[in-house]
């Protein structure tokens, strides 16, 4: 039976021949105009020597309409042969359009594509990669031989269509075509990337049934098989069998111990090879090494790495140093491996795409803008890593991450030339994290006319982008479009989703997606379980952060640290503190994550003493490592008070690198201490000695501190240096330093003009500014103009009314006073009552303003008469214009006397020994007011006592009689 199967790209209009009588070209003619095809024309008249080959030349392009015309058509076998010689020469040469003329000359000519023509045909589409032409021809071959059948099986699994392969397997077995031994390698290998158990045994069954053993590529392949769909039981069993010499096999069985983190079997399979006389390779102690490297195992890591190079040829490779490399970044070291690379670049070895993704992702996470752009620098001197696809999507999320995504991170991807999934999902979680709403949307509607289809892994990346920045309604837009397409959530997306309910204070969809969790049976340890805990706490509900915590079945320490950063956010910083005591009772140890949570709440509680303790247990269990935890020591010591602590951890680092955080913590410290020239020293020596590029945090920082200590000329320099010096534009944080360095000096007309020549509408942060100000300049036109704004802008916030309040009362306006308090009322705006903190021995006391409950309130009481009668011999007179209701001036001494920072002042007193030289901190809510200032400066000289307080504006050292702030607050 003859089969005329058409070429399916083929055009007949391209095929120039009339009849059979065509442009007939001589041998030398043919090789003098197309070399490659000459060669092939040789092979197949090489047993006719005197024939000639019919072309059609046209454009200087040889599109060939038969190249066989003057051959003997009535001899059959010739004619198979010569097509047979004349697709394989195709095929070396890779050019599809010479084979499509071939297979259009065999239907014109009505030569009979038997099974071995037939086989050599679709031998040539499959080598060609064309997919669709392979498929056609083999479903319309009335013969299909075992050749034909592992060749489309192999294209098939080739492309990645491994659910296919098996398919085209148990069809070929239903045909009765026996495979061979290129068949199930094939198989075993779809099998292996699907993870489908039951599939590969029944292939390895019908293997045995058939007595077919296999040489070594089929036993790797099941081997191979097996370990990846995770049953090393049977892999072990097999492999014992074997008794093999193989080096490959015995590597494959290291591989999968390993990857189970069986290190234990994983080795005694090396010794077992050294007693079977097989000798471990550099594959295997790679294996071995970069198995410890994952999971941080880096002393066990540096031992194997060290033993190649005690193995002469097998000193380590770029595999090797690439393993401890992505093995610290992996493991949180990313300072470690970019050491690791340094040593590498030193002893000679070169990169490979894999090491430079993994260096650049270290910058990417230490913030090193100049040393990733020297690595990018690097790469561009060298094509295959300049051109590569993994060092492109990797410098796309460095950029995103190190300056505007339309600048480094859009341009590495615009010179993507084959742009994957990976690239575009990349550039849109760049946009995401930007907060650029519109760029992503874009960037969506480009990649999908592209014909790019977005996966789960795209939509998470837009999600957690967006939460990352704090914008969660525009997270939650995006979420609903992906519900829209029919993607179902995994657990990154529900926990991505749920991080914006809790920065939109969404509780309702909150409680819909938890519903969700619950209603489809989805795993709730780790990611999803925290955060639920985040989003109950972020929505106010701590309650219901508690019951989840409660309700899950096993708790880790990322579950830990998500109950007890909530507990520290909600203000219940002592419940949080209790927590971590709580942890280890239940043999969770804390992690870095853990104590960041708990120096944060030291830090918010004034809790110096906790937060030695926790240096402590940094320093015993080895976690200085970590700059982050550096700098959130740096904070921590700041915010408490010990500024001299601070700057010891700075200057040492626990021998790490500083980094831009660690200055950036360190200006911030002296500047909420009123140290603002002490900012500026530290802000030259960062610039100029260390060379480290400032970011906008340093400058708001620096501004803050210029604004705390009044150094306006230097604060007005600084701020024109961003953009001259460093080429970066103010943002909103900045302009709200300027306005209140500028209001609070006075300069309240020249200030409201800064504000009205803003480049962009001016937020509350800048408004609240000037209304604090005209408190203090008792400015009431330009309060109550404040106010408007600060009103609209944050309708909630009690601190507004109250401000403006203040500034009626103290002007005896006290009609005008009531109507603030009455519209307070209207809006259900609810003033927080003062509250003061301090610490004594190994516990944090808590004081509200009129507080009458603490056992000691009698003691408390009389130490402040005590201290009133020697205050004002001293001088001191209370200013009763901080008391802001209308009555005598005795009953507001009774009620300045009742402030919550004197009474946490006067227990810190009775409770510690009159001759300590150990400083009395104390942390406030609110702004401390103009008398219990006064107050603390002459409690300090007639007590002998350095007084430490914090209110929520900045720091006051009281000695002698003398604060820090030179009255200048």
């Amino acid at each position: 039976m003859a089969i005329y199967s058409t070429p399916f790209d083929l055009h007949h209009n391209n095929l120039c021949f009339q009849n059979r009588s065509i442009l007939a070209l001589n041998l030398p003619s043919l090789l003098h105009h197309h070399h490659q095809f000459s060669t092939m024309a040789m092979l197949v008249n090489s047993s006719k020597p005197k024939n000639t080959i019919s072309v059609c030349v046209h454009d200087d392009k040889l599109n060939v309409a038969s190249v066989l015309h003057s051959m003997d058509l009535t001899d059959p076998d010739e004619c198979v042969q010569s097509y047979a010689l004349v697709l394989r020469n195709c095929r070396k040469l890779h050019n599809l359009q010479l084979g499509l003329q071939v297979h259009g000359h065999m239907i014109v000519t009505g030569v009979e594509l038997c099974e071995f023509l037939g086989s050599q045909l679709l031998e040539f589409y499959c080598k060609v990669g064309s997919f669709d032409e392979t498929r056609k021809l083999f479903d319309k071959m009335p013969e299909r031989n075992v050749f034909s059948w592992s060749s489309v099986i192999g294209v098939y699994c080739e492309v990645g269509e491994y659910q296919e392969t098996i398919n085209l397997f148990y069809m070929m077995i239903e045909e009765e075509v026996r495979p061979d031994h290129f068949v199930f390698p094939r198989v075993f290998k779809a099998c292996a990337h699907l993870r489908d158990y039951k599939a590969g045994k029944d292939v390895y069954d019908y293997m045995t049934s058939i007595g077919l053993e296999g040489n070594n590529a089929v036993k790797r392949s099941f081997l191979d098989m097996f370990i990846k769909c995770g049953r090393m039981d049977i892999a072990r069993r097999l492999f014992e069998r074997m008794d093999s010499g193989d080096v490959i096999m015995w590597n494959m069985m290291v591989s999968g111990y390993v990857s189970k983190r069986d290190f234990k079997r994983a080795l005694r399979y090396v010794d077992q090879m050294r007693v079977k006389g097989v000798m471990p390779d550099r594959v295997t102690y790679n294996t071995i090494l970069s198995g410890f490297a994952q999971v941080g195992q880096f002393k066990e890591a540096a031992k194997y790495f060290s033993k190649l190079g005690g193995l002469g040829d097998l000193e380590p490779n770029i595999v090797s140093w690439t393993a401890l490399i992505t093995g610290n970044l992996q493991n949180g070291n990313p300072s470690r491996a970019l050491n690791i690379f340094r040593k590498m670049v030193t002893v000679g070895v070169k990169p490979n795409p894999t090491t430079i993704s993994s260096v650049i992702s270290a910058c990417t996470s230490m913030s090193l803008d100049r040393h990733g752009k020297e690595i990018h620098g690097y790469c561009i001197k060298t094509e295959e890593l300049d051109s590569n696809l993994f060092v492109n999507n990797a410098l796309i999320d460095f950029y995103s991450k190190s300056q505007d995504a339309n600048d480094g991170a859009r341009k590495n991807f615009n010179k993507i030339q084959q742009k994957d999934l990976v690239s575009w999902n990349s550039i849109l979680a760049a946009y995401a994290t930007k907060g650029c709403r519109d760029d992503a949307i874009k960037s969506l509607y480009e990649m999908e006319l592209q014909g790019v289809l977005p996966d789960v892994i795209t939509w998470n990346g837009l999600i957690t982008g967006f939460t990352q920045y704090g914008d969660g309604k525009t997270a939650l837009e995006f979420f609903a479009k992906m519900c829209q397409l029919g993607i179902s959530p995994n657990t990154t997306s529900i926990s991505g989703v749920l991080t914006a309910c809790a920065q939109s204070k969404n509780l309702k969809l909150g409680k819909e997606i938890h519903n969700y969790t619950i209603r489809n049976e989805i795993e709730m340890a780790t990611g999803v379980g925290s955060a639920l805990i985040a989003m109950y706490s972020g929505c106010d509900d701590l309650e219901a952060s508690y019951a989840v915590f409660t309700g899950l079945p096993t708790k880790d320490v990322v579950i830990w640290n998500s109950l007890i950063a909530a507990s520290g956010k909600n203000g219940f910083g002592v419940g949080a503190l209790d927590l971590v005591r709580e942890m280890k009772l239940s043999n969770v140890e804390p992690d870095s994550v853990t104590i960041i949570s708990v120096l944060s709440v030291c830090s918010k509680l004034a809790a110096l003493r906790q937060g030695r303790e926790v240096h402590q247990y940094i320093i015993r269990h080895g976690l200085d490592s970590s700059n982050f935890v550096c700098n959130a020591l740096i904070d921590m010591y700041g915010r408490c008070g010990a500024l001299y602590k601070s700057r010891q951890v700075f200057d040492s680092s626990v021998g790490q690198r500083r980094d831009i955080v660690s200055w950036n913590v360190m200006i911030a410290a002296y500047g909420m201490h009123g140290f603002g020239t002490d900012a500026l020293k530290l802000f030259r020596h960062m610039t100029v000695h260390e060379e480290i590029r400032p970011n906008h945090v340093t400058f708001t920082n620096l501004l803050s501190a210029c604004s705390h200590s009044g150094l306006i000329t230097q604060g007005r320099d600084y701020f024109k240096l961003m953009k001259q010096e460093y080429a970066l534009e103010p943002d909103m944080e900045q302009y709200a330093c300027m306005v209140d360095l500028m209001a609070r000096s006075g300069k309240l007309s020249e200030t409201l003009e800064f504000i009205e020549n803003m480049p962009f509408e001016p937020n509350a942060a800048v408004w609240g500014s000037l209304l604090g100000a005209c408190r203090i300049h008792l400015n009431l036109e330009m309060a109550k103009h404040a106010a408007k704004f600060l009103f609209e802008l944050e309708p909630e916030s009690s601190g507004n009314y109250i401000l403006l309040a203040n500034i009626y009362s103290t002007l005896g306006r006290w009609e005008d006073a009531a109507r603030i308090r009455c519209l307070m009322k209207e809006r259900g705006v609810t003033k927080s009552p003062g509250c003061s903190w301090i610490e004594i021995g190994r516990k944090v006391y808590s004081f509200v303003v009129g507080d009458t409950s603490h056992p000691f309130m009698d003691q408390i009481y009389a130490k402040m008469e005590s201290l009133y009668f020697k205050i004002k011999q001293k001088g001191y007179v209370p200013d009763t214009k901080f008391v802001l209701q209308n009555m005598e001036d005795v009953e507001k001494e009774a009620i300045l006397c009742g402030h919550s920072e004197k009474l946490a002042l006067a227990f810190g007193l009775i409770s510690t020994s009159a001759s300590s030289s150990t400083p009395l901190r104390v942390i406030k809510n609110l702004r401390v007011c103009g008398d219990c200032h006064s107050a603390m400066k002459y409690i300090s000289a007639v007590e002998n006592r350095e007084i430490i307080m914090r209110d929520n504006y900045r720091f006051h050292h009281f000695v002698d009689g003398v604060c820090s702030c030179g009255d200048y607050w």
